[in-house]
């Protein structure tokens, strides 16, 4: 049986320095998929982006910087500012940057730790039925 932690979460995407607009971001874990993270962007109800990255990701951006290329992640360290991860995704032409409430991203980030414990994701992952899809060419 596949476990799932999905939430919602109020992103903030930062245009300049003092501007930003809010951003819902769906966030979604599979046990069946222990290594990745996905996001969904919300605008109107309606997916306009997704993103798949991995949760080490998240766990560590909490803490300190990590991530090098397509996305990076890293907790705001400026004094006075309200504590916020922020998360940048990069693509060939584009650099967006995105802010999340820490305490929410954490509660979400416990809900997977729950499921998949950081560390063992490998003993939830069927590599056999991967390499099947993969073979077949349903990936």
């Amino acid at each position: 049986m596949v476990s799932t932690a999905k939430r919602t979460l109020e992103m903030q995407l930062l245009l300049g320095p003092d501007e930003a607009v809010p951003v819902a971001g769906r966030f979604s874990y599979r046990s069946d998929r222990p290594y990745e993270v996905e996001v969904a962007f919300l605008s109107r109800g309606e997916t306009v982006a997704t993103w798949l990255f991995a949760r080490e990701l998240l766990l560590g951006g909490v803490r300190g910087e990590v991530g090098q290329g397509d996305v990076r992640v890293w907790p705001d360290r400026r004094a006075g500012a309200s504590h916020r991860i922020h998360v940048e995704l990069a693509t060939d032409d584009n650099v967006c940057e995105l802010t999340v409430r820490a305490t929410e991203l954490t509660a979400w980030l416990e809900q997977t730790a729950a499921i998949v414990p950081p560390g063992h994701e490998d003993r939830y992952l069927d590599m056999d039925a991967h390499l099947a899809r993969l073979l077949a060419g349903k990936c």
